[in-house]
């Protein structure tokens, strides 16, 4: 007789406290990982199977990541994201009583928080409180890559959130995915420039690439490949503490001796050009952005490329700022200001246009080029780049929203209300980006002399956030107008 298949592995072993091991596909039954195989491949036409058999894996193993990664996959494949933010008011619906209770039960029963997370998510796969909650809970477990996936979700649903992105950065490092967490922290900074969060996010993702390149094989850790190992761990330490000029300092000059020994090394040199950058000194940054570039895994980098455009123009920045300061007591250098306002804003378009002629398939790089080229009214140019741009879905919205302006500034108002309209219903969530959006979309109504419509956006934006630009004043006029009417 056959044994027959288990619809569940072994219990999870707790090693004291909270602590939950994750555990690979690899590490389950081989029949339960045939078994999730094999329905992964049917996900779209029977979910429920896949949310079954995952369900009752991490009933048993709540620390099988790949299990709860399937599971998420086909729970939002069987609810699709609603349109219009329906997303934060059913989230919003369904979990306020666990959110009350769950804080006080975070730190006693963690466990029970991730149990009381996941019914929630059943219902509504979206629900960006019962996600948090989820992943807060399993980071008290130590189960940091279902904590980043639990941050994943959120970003999926919140792609502008900041706070969201910092949180997922921070777990993508503890879980051991330390290029990723770059990436996070360079969003937040396309966000909100020269944030300090993300900034140290920044680095302590670079010290942890770092250490991991240095690893020989995977069963020695980096400290025992080191002759003195106190000194591994003050540098790491140092690295994550640096908040002040001088230990930046120190950290600079011990990234310029590693790098006279290992000069092929980049991500020595993103290390350095980021401290540089924090303490302000673009000039060096932009040298050592140069001297990456002419490594070998640095002169096909694209990234590099940017960043030497853009340390380029913070350079110019920085003397503008200097200049600036210089007129107020030396008026008859205002001359020399103007100048070096039209040569830095020169200079950015010609760079942006030099990469979308290298790269015309980065849509990112057209977007930038796009915004550039209407901040130099040059809007039918910036119309032709802000359509190709919506082709890369990160700047979608963003383009969508200069385009409309594009198009209101040319009096085209029908094309720019169409395009605004179909961006905002594909929005879940009321972000600062919709606000933007729907705020255009009301100036394009009124604009065409629609001026119902454009109150009917304002109030939108008014029942969500009062304080939003002059929204309260708008509709408090059109209301006492109203009544005196």
């Amino acid at each position: 007789m056959s044994t027959p298949v288990p619809t569940t592995p072994p219990p999870a072993v707790n090693d004291g406290g909270f602590k939950i091991k994750e555990i690979t596909l690899k590490e389950l039954d081989p029949r339960l990982q045939k078994q999730l195989e094999q329905h992964e491949k049917s996900i779209d036409r029977n979910p429920a199977v896949v949310i079954e058999i995952c369900n009752n894996i991490l009933a048993r193993s709540p620390g099988a990541l790949d299990a709860r990664r399937l599971l998420r996959k086909a729970q939002r494949k069987s609810i699709p994201a609603p349109k219009g933010g329906m997303t934060k008011f059913f989230g919003s619906m369904t979990n306020v009583p666990f959110v009350l209770k769950s804080g006080s039960r975070m730190k006693s029963d963690p466990k029970s928080v991730l149990d009381e997370a996941e019914k929630l998510l059943t219902v509504n796969p979206y629900d960006t409180q019962a996600l948090k909650m989820e992943a807060q809970a399993a980071t008290m477990m130590g189960m940091m890559g279902t904590a980043a996936l639990a941050y994943e979700n959120i970003r999926d649903v919140q792609p502008e959130n900041i706070e969201n992105l910092l949180a997922l950065g921070n777990a993508l490092i503890d879980a051991g995915q330390s290029k990723e967490a770059i990436k996070c922290g360079e969003r937040i900074l396309e966000l909100k420039s020269g944030d300090g969060d993300a900034q140290a996010l920044l680095r302590r993702a670079s010290v942890a690439v770092t250490m991991d390149k240095g690893k020989w094989d995977e069963q020695t850790s980096f400290r025992d490949k080191l002759a003195d190992a106190d000194k591994a761990q003050a540098l790491e330490q140092e690295a994550r503490m640096a908040n002040d000029e001088e230990t930046i300092t120190r950290l600079i000059n011990k990234l310029i001796d590693a790098i006279q020994k290992d000069q092929e090394n980049i991500n020595l040199y993103r290390d350095i050009i980021g401290y540089y950058k924090q303490i302000q000194k673009f000039e060096e940054a932009l040298e050592y952005v140069r001297k990456a570039r002419q490594q070998p895994l640095g002169k096909a980098d694209p990234t590099l490329e940017k960043q030497e455009s853009d340390l380029t123009v913070s350079v110019m920045r920085h003397k503008l700022e200097q200049l600036e300061v210089a007129v107020v007591t030396d008026p008859s250098r205002q001359a020399e200001l103007e100048e070096l306002k039209k040569a830095e804003l020169l200079f950015r378009v010609q760079e942006a246009k030099g990469r979308v002629e290298k790269y015309p398939n980065d849509y990112g790089f057209r977007y930038d080029y796009g915004i550039l080229l209407f901040e130099t009214n040059q809007i039918d140019l910036a119309i032709r780049e802000l359509q190709m741009a919506r082709r890369n879905p990160k700047v979608t919205n963003r383009a969508t929203l200069f385009l409309g302006r594009a198009y209101r500034v040319k009096g085209i108002y029908d094309l720019a209300i169409e395009a605004l309209n179909q961006t905002k219903n594909e929005m879940p969530v009321m972000s600062d980006l919709k606000k933007e959006i729907i705020y255009e979309l009301a100036l394009c109504y009124r604009a065409a002399g629609n001026v119902e419509k454009a109150v009917d956006e304002y109030k939108t934006i008014y029942s969500n956030d009062i304080d939003y630009k002059d929204v309260a004043k708008i509709i408090n006029e059109y209301y006492e107008k109203k009544t005196l009417s």
